[in-house]
């Protein structure tokens, strides 16, 4: 075990995984939070030590890549199913999303919701930094933006 700390130790400290890893992360870190990237990145390096093997002719940077996309890319479907929605705004981006069209799927909802909406998809904050900004935890802030998004998807439908 303690081979595979310091295996885990030296690949993490590497330059080339850890360039590897941020340019995955990178094409995902709109739609995952920032602590939940780092680990994905930690669990995904741990598992692709324990099952490469080196005989099937494949580069540990290869495997590293592939098996890291298919981690990001589960977690986005994870993610989708959770709200339940597969054209919902978490998929959006809000840049590209008209400000108006943005404040008409808001307006008269209550202040809270709005004010979460608010900050995870006009300042792009994560949901650590949402609750600390509201004085509760990352799951809260996750469970309460989840039934913000729920309580305008139904006042857009009616």
């Amino acid at each position: 075990m303690n081979n595979i700390n310091q295996e885990f130790t030296q690949k993490w400290n590497d330059n080339d995984i850890i360039n590897i890893m941020n340019q995955i992360s990178n094409r995902f870190n709109r739609n995952i939070d920032q602590d939940e990237i780092e680990s994905i990145k930690m669990n995904t390096l741990w598992k692709c030590i324990l099952k490469y093997d080196a005989d099937r002719g494949t580069k540990f940077t290869s495997y590293l890549y592939q098996q890291l996309s298919y981690a990001y890319k589960n977690k986005v479907k994870k993610k989708n199913r959770e709200y339940n929605c597969t054209s919902n705004m978490e998929k959006v981006d809000t840049n590209q999303l008209s400000h108006r069209k943005y404040y008409d799927a808001t307006d008269g909802l209550d202040p809270s919701c709005t004010l979460l909406l608010n900050q995870r998809y006009l300042h792009n904050m994560t949901m650590k930094e949402i609750g600390k900004a509201n004085g509760y935890s990352r799951e809260t802030a996750r469970r309460k933006l989840k039934k913000a998004v729920e309580t305008c998807k139904n006042s857009c439908e009616h």
